[in-house]
């Protein structure tokens, strides 16, 4: 995976330039916005203002469709070589949700001034943001940045902080506030709107890409021609691919598929998901990944060959992790083929594949999933490869390169 930048060093100078932004996604204008602020600032600090994610980590902001949690660690990864640029975030309570809130002025001061190496030195710090609202709330407290004077001479600003930060705003730090960003906000409320438009990627910033892939699944039960498939697709369409991971994890670790426990599948849902999360980020994608199973055929796996008691274990792992694939499009391919025994598969599962078929599709249906599932029953190779790429195509738009 892709590097972040978890240990920013503090910035040093004395002119400071202050982004405030959702990030929802980073994209090519706001990102020459920043290196422009970069090129004439001692340093810049790039504030993502979100509400918080869902208490359970997993949900989406409705505002903008993407956590904040992964907005963050996308931001400190596009910025991970630059010394000059320090990602931080404001995350506003839903009990004061509003930035007009004085205590909201207080926290983004505070937020910038942690950045910085010695936060008490004097210093000019101009704010710039894309939100209306917090431009607006900005400006009634701080002068424009080309008149910029210390906070104290607005009187709005004595309002607006407490006792110490006003201390450090009137007699070391003089704030300003920037030239809006206009139109960015928009954007990105657009782009959120329209997740898989293909017109949106080339100005999507690269990190920030996973999060608008088009992502299709392969399953369905052993033998029954996923990988081929897989990999067909992935040369077809020139996207990268996840394959199966199940006999890498039982080969590396010595255990054969009769005899994985609770604790071996929970690795190996775990392991399969980071997999599948390398292939999102993976410098091949264009904007479709082809993924080899998932965590919801491991569940099918679970379900039919654990003891209930062991599998119940099991319930909130893949909850979560199911929740967090979202896959565009999920290709089940039926067990119509003949089970080869290839040396590796467990053959007394052999006959067992049509109820592990029927298994499958229940989990699909009880998913979030249940309405992007297309079955290629179809009794060919060939007549399958030809119906996969037609649903490719009616379903992303999606087509294979020239």
């Amino acid at each position: 995976m892709p590097s972040c930048n978890l240990s920013t060093a503090p910035l040093a100078g004395s002119h400071f330039a202050v982004l405030v932004s959702r990030f929802s996604p980073l994209h090519v204008g706001l990102e020459q916005r920043i290196y422009d602020l970069a090129s004439h600032y001692d340093g810049v600090i790039l504030v993502l203002a979100s509400r918080p994610d869902p208490a359970d980590g997993i949900g989406l902001d409705s505002l903008t469709g993407l956590s904040a949690r992964n907005r963050y660690r996308y931001l400190r990864e596009a910025f991970n070589d630059d010394p000059a640029i320090s990602p931080k975030k404001l995350i506003w309570s839903d009990e004061a949700a509003t930035v007009d809130a004085p205590a909201w002025i207080k926290r983004l001061q505070d937020v910038a001034l942690s950045a910085l190496a010695d936060p008490s030195a004097a210093r000019e710090i101009t704010v710039v943001t894309d939100i209306t609202a917090v431009d607006r709330t900005l400006r009634n407290v701080w002068p424009a940045a080309e008149t910029a004077s210390s906070a104290s001479s607005s009187p709005a600003a004595a309002a607006a902080v407490d006792g110490q930060t006003q201390a450090v705003s009137s007699e070391r730090v003089r704030w300003s506030v920037g030239d809006f960003v206009a139109g960015s906000d928009d954007l990105q409320r657009t782009i959120c709107d329209d997740p898989h438009n293909r017109k949106y990627w080339p100005v999507i910033n690269h990190t920030f890409r996973r999060e608008f892939t088009t992502v299709v699944l392969v399953v369905g039960s052993a033998s029954v021609g996923k990988t081929t498939m897989v990999t067909r697709l992935s040369k077809l369409f020139d996207a990268p691919i996840a394959v199966e991971y199940a006999r890498e994890f039982e080969e590396a670790r010595n255990v054969d598929d009769d005899e994985l426990t609770a604790f071996d599948y929970q690795r190996l849902i775990l392991s399969k998901f980071a997999q599948n999360e390398q292939a999102l980020a993976s410098d091949a994608n264009h904007g479709i990944v082809f993924l080899d199973t998932d965590a919801m055929v491991t569940k099918t796996y679970v379900k039919r060959y654990l003891p209930p008691e062991e599998a119940a274990r099991l319930d909130s792992t893949f909850d979560m992790v199911i929740r967090q694939e979202r896959p565009d499009l999920v290709l089940v391919i039926p067990p119509v083929t003949e089970y080869v025994d290839d040396g590796f598969r467990a053959m007394q599962w052999a006959s067992d594949r049509y109820k592990f078929h029927e298994t499958l599709m229940d989990v699909l249906n009880e998913s979030p999933y249940a309405d992007r599932v297309v079955l290629l029953d179809d009794r060919t190779f060939a007549e399958r490869d030809a119906h996969a790429i037609r649903v490719i195509g009616e379903r992303t738009g999606f087509t294979p390169r020239n």
